[in-house]
């Protein structure tokens, strides 16, 4: 085979396949509440058996993070764990099975070895690699993978065991099984003929992906309960039923606790003569009215089964055989195991717990938003931050730079208090009333229990709830500068606003120059990096990069070779100089 053959797709559609997986995982994860989290997306390809092709490896993106050295002995490394494979004396009862093992063998062993291959570069780049299940394209394996910072599984912790259960493999979390499922895609991809060439609605949407790795990592967890029902796959959807319902008037509130009756993980108060099963969605719901905050409804994948509580000197985290969900309010409820929030369900919508919290970018928009606070004010606001995200319940803080007036203002939908120095633990008291507490820069209270008024806007959405969209209205609402925190009973914390992080000009400057530097083949990286940079760009930086396009767009054309074209720059009006970092000096 000639080295032109395979430079059709190593090194001809490959950018654009990248280039689109790396940007459908940043999709999904966005989808799922986790922003900014810069994956990326290389491939692998590994001379099949018997092929005459022109190298034993490639690696698509070339001269970039990941050096060829990584994978010097690949291919012994394959034949190795085909040789030691757990399948190699696995008798099936078909025939069709008994044919297709010594291929499926030779995939996953690929896979193995690729995957295995990265493991030192991940150490010391502080990365996790996910290989995919490899395709055959031109003589070659090849093997999609996914690389993401590490931090991302420090701020979302998987369970700690992984979860088998037979043939079956779970997820390790909601995350895992995104970029499972992205990876699939991908697969599916390079067994089309031309992969990468044709992308665009090829793929499932990054919302479709999102749902259906909500519904994998609830299956995971009915494998980690032991339950053995594997015809109840659909907890998720079940539970999303469950949440819609009223009774009476009332939204559905309470906890239910996931477990398997004879592990020893509960206590069991009250047991059900007849279990109520998740197929009658309305008796169910019925049932969730006896739970409390003390006892919780005790169930499985199936159907409810009783009332109790988690037992005593259990610790859900470690035996990772029961977990939590609570109901929160209309369509929304959230699944835990012990103090870790593993999911969250909002209209139908998964997504990952709030972030316990990006604190150096809230504590910097703090300082941006009052400017004439003083270290010891933000030493206050930390301390009231922390008591905030720290109950088990939900409640409003705002600071306001106007918190006298504005008390004196909404008098009539709350209460106003001589002004007081709040501490954490008058915080805790004056919230357990509903409404919002509003202090000023320096901590001090002015009011408790306002109803906060605001008009409408654009930052609205349907798929929060009412105390999230009324801090959106009542931050927009004034010129004044304020800041509200956000607490909602799944244990979710937003800050509003949340300002952009600052930036230094120089590194800008950098990305561009790389770019006026840059190739047909290396003009991904610095564009792509720009493209998520818009908002920082002045247009004099904006004019220059649409050149640099321009002057790219215009190089011919391969046969059969696609461009990857970004929309033209433009400078964002609401970048100002507060967004610019201090230039640090050698």
């Amino acid at each position: 085979m000639s080295r032109n053959t395979i430079e059709q797709f190593m090194w001809g559609y490959q950018a654009h396949f990248r280039i689109a997986f790396e940007r459908l995982l940043d999709a999904v994860l966005r989808e799922l509440g986790a922003t900014d989290v810069g994956g990326k997306c290389l491939l692998v390809g590994t001379q099949m058996p018997d092929e005459n092709v022109a190298r034993d490896v490639c690696i698509e993106p070339e001269n970039d993070r990941w050096p060829d050295s990584l994978f010097t002995d690949l291919l012994t490394a394959i034949e190795a764990h085909v040789k030691n494979h757990p399948l190699k004396n696995m008798h099936y009862g078909d025939e069709p099975s008994m044919r297709d093992k010594p291929e499926n063998i030779r995939r996953d062993s690929v896979r193995k070895a690729v995957q295995n291959s990265l493991s030192r570069y991940d150490r010391e780049s502080n990365v996790h690699s996910f290989a995919g299940a490899p395709a055959p394209v031109d003589g070659y394996y090849v093997v999609p993978v996914l690389q993401l910072p590490s931090a991302l599984f420090e701020r979302f912790r998987p369970l700690r065991d992984r979860v088998t259960e037979g043939r079956f493999v779970g997820d390790s979390s909601l995350v895992h099984a995104a970029i499972r499922l992205v990876l699939d895609e991908a697969h599916d991809e390079l067994q089309r003929s031309d992969p990468g060439r044709f992308l665009r609605g090829r793929h499932a949407s990054a919302t479709e992906i999102a749902k259906r790795a909500a519904s994998s990592f609830m299956d995971t967890i009915v494998a980690a309960i032991g339950d053995r029902a594997y015809q109840a796959w659909g907890l998720f959807e079940h539970l999303n039923v469950i949440s819609t319902l009223m009774y009476e008037g009332e939204e559905g509130r309470g906890k239910m606790i996931l477990a398997n009756l004879d592990s020893g993980a509960v206590d069991v108060a009250l047991k059900l003569a007849e279990s109520v099963s998740f197929n009658e969605p309305r008796w169910a719901r019925k049932i969730l009215q006896m739970a409390s905050s003390e006892t919780a409804l005790l169930a499985d994948s199936n159907s409810i089964l009783g009332l109790g509580s988690i037992a005593k000197g259990t610790d859900p985290w470690s035996a990772q055989n029961v977990y939590t969900v609570e109901f929160h309010d209309h369509f929304h409820w959230s699944l835990s195991c012990g103090n870790e929030v593993l999911l969250v369900s909002r209209f139908g919508a998964p997504s990952l717990p709030g972030d316990r919290f990006p604190r150096a970018k809230l504590f910097d928009t703090f300082q941006r938003l009052f400017p004439e606070s003083k270290a010891e004010d933000l030493a206050d606001f930390t301390e009231l931050f922390d008591a905030a995200a720290g109950q088990r319940r939900g409640s409003m803080l705002v600071v306001a730079a106007d918190a006298a007036a504005e008390a004196a203002r909404l008098r009539g939908q709350g209460t106003q208090t001589v002004p007081t120095k709040l501490t954490p633990e008058l915080y805790r008291r004056v919230s357990n009333i509903d409404g919002t507490i509003i202090v000023d820069p320096k901590c001090v209270c002015h009011a408790v229990g306002v109803i906060l008024d605001g008009p409408a806007n654009e930052q609205c959405t349907p798929s929060r709830g009412a105390r999230y969209n009324s801090g959106i209205r009542y931050v927009a609402a004034s010129s004044a500068s304020r800041l509200a925190i956000v607490v909602s009973d799944d244990g979710t914390v937003d800050a509003i606003p949340m300002l952009r992080p600052r930036i230094r000009k120089s590194v800008i400057e950098e990305q561009i120059a790389k770019l006026e530097a840059s190739s047909i083949d290396t003009y991904h990286e610095p564009i792509g990096w720009l493209d998520k940079h818009r908002f920082y760009l002045d247009q004099a930086q904006c004019d220059r990069i649409n050149a640099e396009q321009k002057r790219l767009e215009e190089v011919p054309l391969n046969v059969g070779e696609m461009r990857i074209l970004h929309k033209k720059f433009t400078c964002n009006s609401a970048c100002t100089a507060e967004y610019y970092e201090q230039e640090v000096f050698p």
